[in-house]
């Protein structure tokens, strides 16, 4: 029998007794609610295997208006460079969080703010070969572990050369990357230098939405938190349906994967229930 203890909006517990619980917390809060629960995976590999697709945003300014929030968000990407682990999207970031991704104060932040018009926002998504590991503080809450990859930082760095050479063909007059010690680009001769230089892990201003991995499912308990369906091993009725199960980064958006998973483990949690 499983179940859990929460609090009402008085701060009164409450019970809950279930045969089985599906938990899909994401894969960082999920991790820290089975340790937090005291669930003890036999691959102690619980919160580990943490993958991320380290993203570059890439600011372009145009001459003409753009007015990146009219038509369809996020309507294209560029998939030439999948094998390579790259994929580009223009996605039009709101005012607030392209001043974050810029990464510049003051006056120098006011005078690309005031061309919002005139911006394309793009960004890099790398899938990364490297792993961290989310672990519980004194409190109980969850932080993430991970240090990007040399490999990765030249991967990053490339897919940024080829992205701006993009956005140089398509009209931009200067192009910002998030690479600290790099001047804005303002040619495609430019772009194209980018592609081999070196740039420090360190240097680089990345962000995520994607993040996988702390719980994943594979058919050894050894080595993996949950089996093929999401059932925690060793604990009974307890299942795990988020991007916590995908044993590697699938380097793409992971949202229908999630769905998909989630759809079939339901399925099979229905066709497998027994009411005795």
């Amino acid at each position: 029998m499983a179940g859990g203890t929460s609090y009402t909006s008085t701060g009164a517990p409450f019970s809950v007794r279930a045969r089985r619980v599906v938990l899909a917390a994401g894969a960082i809060q999920t991790p820290a609610l089975l340790l937090r629960s005291g669930v003890h995976s036999p691959s102690g590999r619980i919160g580990r295997n943490l993958t991320l697709h380290p993203n570059a945003a890439v600011i372009s300014i145009f001459d003409e208006a753009v007015e990146g929030w009219k038509g369809v968000h996020q309507a294209y990407q560029v998939r030439q460079f999948q094998d390579e682990g790259i994929i580009m999207a223009a996605v039009n970031l709101p005012p607030s969080l392209l001043a974050m991704a810029i990464g510049r104060y003051g006056r120098r932040l006011a005078e690309v703010m005031q061309q919002y018009n005139h911006i394309v926002s793009a960004g890099v998504l790398v899938e990364d070969t490297g792993s961290g590991r989310v672990r519980l503080l004194p409190n109980g809450q969850p932080a993430a572990f991970y240090t990007l990859s040399e490999r990765d930082a030249q991967t990053l760095v490339r897919g940024t050369a080829l992205l701006s050479e993009l956005l140089f063909a398509a009209g931009a007059r200067r192009v910002i990357v998030p690479f600290g010690g790099v001047s804005d680009l303002l040619a495609p001769d430019d772009a194209r230098k980018l592609r081999t230089r070196k740039v420090p892990p360190q240097a680089m201003e990345l962000a995520t939405v994607h993040i996988m991995g702390t719980a994943r499912m594979g058919g050894d308990p050894i080595h993996h938190v949950c089996d093929s369906y999401g059932r925690v091993y060793d604990t009974e009725g307890l299942y795990v349906s988020d991007a916590s199960l995908f044993p590697s980064p699938i380097g793409i958006n992971p949202m229908e994967t999630i769905m998909a998973l989630a759809t079939r483990n339901a399925e099979h949690m229905v066709e497998t229930w027994t009411w005795t």
